[in-house]
């Protein structure tokens, strides 16, 4: 296929990433066409198929985006702090996902949508991430692999689940006043559920 006329290669795809997490974590991959991603690029359809080869390449192209800035945030987010300190942890694992609200959205669409990740989401990021998270749990706390991975999945699923609420939402769930007291409910949640789960005998 020709290389299309119209862009700087790194910057055009650079953009379609960017549309694409936007469209994709407000329809979903089925409501979003091909035609609209492109509209919103403001390039052609051949200009998808050429970077990415498919519409399901630009949404692998956004997952893999998703996950590599979460990484980043979660490093320097993470960056000095104690792994047992709980609510610490907890307070920077949450905010790093509410920053990357749109990209949770994006992953729990896929679960909405067909029941599980893609097997592409899964086996690049998901299973690793669990993996590489239940080590550094495990050998932080003093509990098993399989202790520490189900802490991880729980408050993974848990997490993801909060973090695509809105504020008002959130605010009305708990009865309180503000989004700020909201989500100091939630990182207490986050923060007692990890506790247990942790301190539970093997």
């Amino acid at each position: 296929m020709a290389r299309p006329a119209e862009a700087n290669p790194q910057e055009t795809m650079r953009r379609l990433v960017e549309v694409g997490l936007d469209l994709f974590a407000q329809r979903g991959y089925a409501g979003t066409s091909t035609r609209e991603l492109a509209m919103a690029g403001h390039c052609s359809v051949s200009t998808i198929n050429h970077y990415f080869g498919s519409k399901q390449g630009l949404y692998d192209s956004v997952v893999d985006h998703v996950y590599d800035r979460l990484r980043a945030r979660g490093r320097e987010a993470l960056a000095g702090i104690v792994p047992t300190d709980t609510h610490v942890v907890m307070t920077a694992i949450y905010g790093v996902a509410r920053a990357e609200r749109d990209g949770v959205r994006v992953l729990v669409r896929q679960v909405l949508d067909h029941g599980r990740l893609t097997a592409h989401t899964e086996a690049k990021h998901f299973l690793p991430e669990i993996d590489k998270a239940a080590e550094i749990v495990a050998n932080a706390v003093g509990v098993s692999n399989a202790r520490a991975r189900d802490a991880t999945v729980t408050l993974g699923y848990l997490l993801s689940r909060f973090v695509v609420q809105d504020d008002r939402s959130l605010v009305t769930a708990f009865g309180v006043r503000s989004a700020k007291e909201a989500h100091a409910r939630v990182v207490n949640i986050l923060t007692t559920t990890a506790r247990a789960l942790l301190a539970s005998k093997e």
